[in-house]
């Protein structure tokens, strides 16, 4: 008997052969640890927002193209 012939006689063909057993379930991460920022880190990330944010102001988007987006000092004087 051939092979192909042994995988058809089988009642339900389960393409394991040798008796494979399914790869185990890994195991979760561990939960992360989230620490509170301290007030001297909230007032520097906010520092740090506020230097990269310099210059910019928010527009109202045109009724034809819904949308926000942001605009420099020299292309709000300019328009």
């Amino acid at each position: 008997m051939t092979a192909y012939e042994r995988l058809q006689d089988e009642q339900w063909p389960t393409g394991t052969f040798g008796d494979a057993q399914p790869a185990p379930e890994p195991e979760p991460p561990p939960p992360r640890q989230i620490e509170p920022w301290t007030p001297r880190e909230q007032a520097q990330h906010l520092a740090d927002l506020l230097e990269g944010i310099d210059g910019w102001h928010y527009q109202e988007p045109d009724p034809e193209a819904p949308g926000l987006h942001l605009v420099t000092d020299h292309e709000r004087h300019s328009a």
